[in-house]
């Protein structure tokens, strides 16, 4: 059933959704509204990664490239066996592993950005921003790219069954899970970069990509959720609960293809054992559920998070019960 409307006002309007563990009021901002403030930022912040990077600037090797307690295996006996060289080089090598996964991830909004809009009226502001956030997201996705080889290493494709089964993508228009799953990704990285871009023991490099990565997608993150929200606010319950799952499944998925089996390789470990040891670390699992914290509360909060859903993001360690 659809949900009811409580009120009906030009700009704000507010709306129940009945879900099994009791009601959930959202307060909805016209579409509109919310494209033009982020039209507005998007003036005044936007960056160009190829003049405001200093991809020059030197790298030294005793220097993380991302704070050391995020990485999967700190906290192990496998992270105290390495030397500081090691460790610095597996931060250095787990942050383009994430930046890769990104780019990735970044393509397919794109994608799915371009349908979006495609199917809503062309000289309308929520389109016009969508269009604004594509822009953003082709300069970060180049960004990256250049992060990792300015890093001296290769971009890694996820495997073989994500990156061909993602391509049905662009043949089905989803537009509920899209921006959800928007949302995951980006709240994800945010978490991390936000630790990494004020921190004066990271290179200088790295801090001044997550700088201007954290400044832009806080506008696509805002975008993101008022648009899930009016999605949810409209789906009848099964389709709720049924998108809620399958998200929750896919993230599960997703954090633990995130960090590619060469970084430990690289630095002289048993990528399957170092895999299995990061899956069971506690430190990593409070890691991973305070990095996904803004985006559960945020699902809990518009009853994005109930029911099976919620039981398979406590079992994979994504959120605390």
């Amino acid at each position: 059933m659809p949900p009811e409307l409580l009120t009906d006002r030009p700009a704000t309007w507010t709306a129940r959704i009945r879900c099994k563990d009791g009601d959930h009021t959202l307060e909805l901002t016209d579409r509109e509204v919310v494209a033009e403030r982020l039209l507005r930022t998007s003036r005044k912040h936007s960056f160009d990664p190829d003049t405001d990077v200093d991809w020059d600037a030197p790298q030294d090797p005793d220097v993380w490239y991302m704070a050391p307690q995020l990485v999967s295996i700190y906290e192990t006996p496998l992270w105290d066996g390495l030397t500081h060289r090691q460790r610095v080089e597996l931060t250095k090598r787990e942050m383009c592993s994430i930046a890769s996964f990104g780019i990735w991830s970044e393509m397919l909004l794109m994608q799915a950005l371009v349908q979006h809009a495609y199917r809503s009226r062309y000289d309308s502001e929520h389109v016009a921003y969508a269009l604004t956030e594509i822009a953003d997201e082709c300069r970060h996705s180049k960004m990256f790219g250049r992060m990792v080889r300015t890093c001296g290493l290769r971009t890694h494709r996820p495997r073989a069954l994500e990156y061909h089964f993602a391509k049905l993508f662009g043949a089905v228009y989803d537009p509920m899970p899209m921006f959800a799953g928007t949302l995951v990704v980006e709240e994800f990285t945010d978490a991390f970069q936000r630790l990494t871009f004020p921190d004066e023991a990271v290179q200088p490099m790295i801090r001044q990509v997550t700088r201007i990565h954290v400044i832009e997608e806080a506008r696509h993150i805002k975008y993101a959720r008022e648009e899930l929200k009016r999605l949810v606010a409209h789906a009848s319950p099964v389709r709720r609960r049924a998108a809620a799952y399958a998200l929750a499944q896919g993230t599960r998925l997703m954090a633990t293809q995130v960090i590619h089996p060469s970084c430990y390789t690289a630095v002289g470990l048993d990528p399957k054992l170092a895999r299995r040891v990061a899956a069971r670390s506690e430190h990593r699992r409070e890691t991973m559920a305070w990095a996904f914290r803004k985006c559960t509360a945020f699902f809990d909060e518009v009853g994005f998070l109930d029911g099976r859903a919620r039981d398979v993001w406590v079992r994979a360690g994504l959120a605390k019960s």
